[in-house]
């Protein structure tokens, strides 16, 4: 009765966890598009050259809204089969707490004016580097819910790792351009190509099991 009750608890505490996470990121989706300048006119042709002026700001909120729905997907099939929570897989998600907030503040850097090339490559290397450690807080998490076996134990390894290519494709992808954006602004086509690419790759398949 105690060790049931003790799960029981355990299963209460992963589900705040979980809660609290997905409220945050809804709070930032919310915040990017509160972001959005309002184009203004006084005629079709005024109020389209106000969109056009700003479409920047409309593709910048476009990439972080893909890349928080990303990092939220990658998070919520991580803990979807999570029934007990430690300290440390709670600091793991403060700290992917920490880069989610921090992406309205980042999409508001990709807009800003300077396109030097030292100036291009702090903003979107920043928003980059952003995104990497967002990534990697996911692995740490997904590593140390393995390792302490903080999962249900009849979930099937395949469903766990079902995710796993794209993560390590994204996170390719913006490692990878963090230095590069100090080369060149094209840099960000790596965000696109390697996550593609990964989720291209063959998997291994699970060993089939005979019939009784």
């Amino acid at each position: 009765m105690q060790a049931r009750k003790l799960r029981r608890f355990e299963e209460r505490a992963a589900d705040r966890l979980v809660f609290f996470s997905d409220a945050v990121v809804a709070i930032a989706i919310t915040l990017l598009a509160l972001e959005l300048p309002v184009p203004e006119g006084h005629t079709v042709a005024e109020f389209r050259s106000a969109v056009r002026d700003d479409l920047g700001h409309y593709l910048a909120f476009v990439i972080s809204f893909a890349v928080i729905a990303s990092a939220w997907g990658q998070h919520n099939r991580v803990f979807c089969y999570t029934e007990r929570t430690d300290t440390r897989l709670r600091m793991l998600n403060a700290g992917w707490l920490l880069t989610i907030v921090l992406n309205p503040f980042a999409t508001k850097l990709l807009t800003t004016e300077g396109d030097d090339v030292e100036t291009v490559g702090l903003r979107f290397g920043f928003y980059a580097l952003l995104q990497f450690l967002a990534h990697a807080a996911v692995i740490a998490m997904e590593r140390r819910m393995t390792s302490h076996d903080l999962r249900a134990p009849d979930v099937p390894p395949e469903l766990v790792a079902a995710g796993e290519p794209v993560l390590y494709g994204v996170l390719l992808g913006f490692g990878l351009s963090v230095p590069l954006f100090f080369l060149t602004s094209y840099a960000w086509v790596l965000w696109i190509v390697c996550p593609v690419v990964a989720g291209r790759l063959p998997r291994s398949r699970p060993a089939a099991t005979g019939g009784d």
